[in-house]
């Protein structure tokens, strides 16, 4: 029998969410952002040079073969997805959170949790937004961000959502990430989730700062690329 449509939304939504407060208030290695960036500016950096601290640091982790399995606790989401795209979501969701941390954010804001996932989706966040009617070749900051009216927030983290897990996610089973679980795609998945992981960081890093060089709405800087699929 056929999922609901609304039942699915439900399941991606709770996805969403679970992913956002697993990364804000931190996991395995990683504390809350939020600390993790007072500790960065506690070290006496820049805000600059804390965001490329902070950077360095995600990208170590999200390299490191195995690090799914390593990340301490059970980390479910209500979807299944692969070990290790789960691992670099939530890293990269945890990287953009202290980012914006950095810059003085607050992570509770609805408004600054749909940026979080604008950037986790770089590329393909700027189109949910074009689609949702945000004008093509606006600057993407915060301030455009702060302009949506609610109602379209809610519609563009539902858009978010749906582009975030409908690749992989299905409601049929939920992820776990334990020790013992093997991690998908071994040294090539790791690659592979540094260098996107950096190219988040990178789009979010741009985006926080809210230069005139911020990514444009359809001209993201953020690597596309496809995950690659392991057989059983």
């Amino acid at each position: 029998m056929a999922e609901e449509p609304g039942a699915i939304s439900r399941v991606q939504q709770n996805a969403v969410d679970h992913l956002l407060r697993v990364g804000i208030n931190g996991f395995g290695p990683f504390k809350g952002a939020e600390q993790m960036a007072l500790e960065a500016l506690d070290k006496g950096l820049t805000r600059q040079e804390a965001v490329k601290h902070l950077i360095r640091t995600h990208v170590a982790a999200a390299g490191v073969q195995g690090f799914a399995t390593n990340v301490g606790g059970l980390i479910t989401l209500p979807v299944a997805l692969p070990a290790n795209l789960t691992a670099a979501y939530l890293v990269q969701t945890h990287l953009i959170a202290s980012i914006a941390a950095v810059h003085g954010h607050d992570l509770e804001s609805e408004d600054v949790q749909t940026a979080i996932l604008v950037c986790l989706l770089g590329n393909a966040g700027t189109e949910v937004l074009k689609k949702a009617g945000i004008k093509a070749g606006a600057k993407l900051t915060m301030n455009l961000i702060r302009k949506i009216p609610e109602q379209l927030i809610r519609e563009i983290n539902k858009r978010i959502g749906f582009t975030l897990l409908a690749k992989y996610g299905t409601t049929k089973a939920t992820v776990t990430l334990a020790k013992g679980v093997p991690l998908v795609g071994g040294v090539i998945g790791g690659t592979f989730d540094a260098v996107t992981t950096r190219a988040v960081g990178a789009f979010a890093a741009r985006f926080f700062t809210e230069r005139e060089d911020a990514p444009a709405v359809v001209d993201g800087d953020v690597i596309d690329g496809e995950v690659v699929e392991i057989g059983d």
